[in-house]
């Protein structure tokens, strides 16, 4: 009997971490944040606050894969649809990560952070998830 419990507790341990995850989403992250590119070519992270050498309300874009993408971050602050603030690895190899971004936003506003595989003028997927200024 006590295999059957073992059983049950793992059970609903896992329903209520997956239910965990999917209530979370769509909600504004703080602090700091890495989203990933499709098939892990690469990452978008954001940071909220200053910390030593990096600035408050900054993203960077980090490629990974050697595929022949870069990867660009993007920030849209407005939710209008347009990039107000990016970065990219385009003409560096795998292995590499921009600087870090940043400019001074309200604070506790909520912005949309997007990671794309990008190569020249094409895009590839995006990603994205709402984050907090």
């Amino acid at each position: 009997m006590k295999t059957g419990r073992a059983a049950l507790r793992t059970l609903v341990t896992g329903a209520c971490a997956v239910g965990l995850a999917v209530g979370l989403q769509g909600q504004a992250w703080a602090g700091t944040v890495t989203i990933y590119a499709p098939g892990d070519a690469g990452s978008a992270t954001w940071n909220q606050d200053p910390s030593g050498s990096i600035p408050g309300d900054a993203i960077r874009a980090c490629d990974t894969k050697s595929d022949g993408w870069g990867i660009e971050a993007a920030l849209d602050y407005n939710y209008d649809g347009v990039i107000d603030r990016y970065v990219d690895t385009r003409g560096h190899n795998a292995g590499y990560c921009s600087p870090w971004k940043g400019g001074d936003l309200p604070e506790g506003k909520s912005v949309r952070m997007y990671v794309t595989p990008v190569k020249g003028g094409s895009y590839g997927p995006s990603t994205y998830i709402d984050v907090a200024a």
